[in-house]
């Protein structure tokens, strides 16, 4: 047995093995492809996504049988695109998952329910939130890679979970940030991706600082009028795993939601953007679950309208950013 399974082969899994690698904790990592495995075990390096990074093998088990991951350890850590994780479970016994602790690092809702993925996991395999936990930002793949000061936040309602999972992820460049307050932070972490992609778009359209304060001015109180219609009992939104992630993703360059809003600016389709990168944005699926969840909620969130009626709608995303701009203040 391992201490922890990954599932999932991605930028960020990657990123989060390195820091496990680093602190010594034993992994059982499932990767899709059987070469991707090999050239891995042979090379400690992954040839698709961060492939400067080298891992510690010595605490690497790598296997393409996601069953045997599974089996191979009581904790389960998936970190996989929103869109693929209602496959993913399919292909998992739910007799397999019973007793395990559930760990989900996916910024985006899941299924035609568009539900956030803890309510996902605990509807397919039965398992409570007091034995689930999330990870959450400030945190890009590629500044965990580089060893850059990062702050990461774990949310769980179970402390002895917290406790449990804390030592796994800190070291002398990141910094684990605790809370109780789960369910906030995936809708924050899903949000944030959303704005992520209307941010990039306003660059696209090449609007400047000015437009982009107020755009991101605006996107606060909308996570927050969003929070307060789901009675989510957040403990401030002001702290990093609320804002500072929000920030990040508006802001950065490693923001593969903003890269793909700002090709969408420039006058992309949908589809020539996402043959354009190689990584997934999570704000294409978010934005359509947050648009269907505000009409649910009879709330009015002017940015999550603008993406959805560019990307679902294909409205101009010019005409579209000419009534945002009548919309925000």
């Amino acid at each position: 047995m391992t201490d922890l399974s990954v599932i999932g082969g991605g930028s960020f899994a990657t990123a989060l093995v390195k820091i496990l690698t680093e602190n010594k904790v034993k992994i059982s990592w499932y990767l899709r492809r059987e070469e991707q495995v090999k050239y891995i075990e042979e090379e400690g390096n992954n040839p698709d996504y961060l492939s400067f990074v080298k891992l510690d093998r010595a605490y690497l088990e790598l296997s393409s049988d996601l069953d045997y991951c599974i089996a191979n350890s009581q904790i389960i850590l998936f970190v996989v695109p929103s869109a693929h994780f209602e496959n993913l479970c399919q292909g998992i016994d739910p007799l397999a998952m019973r007793d395990k602790v559930v760990v989900t690092a996916i910024k985006g809702t899941v299924g035609v329910g568009n539900m956030l993925p803890s309510a996902f996991v605990a509807r397919n395999f039965g398992i409570e939130e007091e034995s689930q936990a999330i990870i959450a930002g400030p945190c890009h793949a590629e500044e965990i890679a580089m060893g850059k000061k990062t702050y990461m936040t774990i949310g769980s309602p179970n402390v002895e979970i917290l406790n449990k999972l804390t030592p796994y992820f800190a070291s002398h460049y990141l910094t684990v940030n605790v809370q109780q307050d789960m369910s906030g932070a995936e809708y924050a972490a899903i949000y944030k991706n959303v704005v992520g992609l209307v941010c990039g778009m306003a660059k696209g359209l090449n609007y400047g600082d000015n437009f982009m304060a107020v755009l991101v001015s605006n996107a606060i109180y909308e996570l927050e009028t969003l929070l307060q219609a789901l009675y989510v009992k957040q403990k401030r939104i002001s702290c990093s795993s609320y804002l500072g992630d929000l920030f990040v993703t508006a802001y950065s360059a490693h923001s593969r939601n903003r890269t793909f809003g700002e090709l969408i600016g420039r006058g992309y389709s949908v589809g020539q953007t996402q043959n354009a990168m190689n990584m997934v944005a999570e704000g294409y699926t978010a934005t359509k679950g947050l648009y269907q969840t505000a009409k649910d909620l009879n709330i009015n969130m002017p940015i999550v309208n603008t993406a959805y009626r560019i990307l679902y709608n294909h409205m101009a995303v010019t005409t579209e950013f000419k009534l945002l701009e009548r919309n925000i203040i």
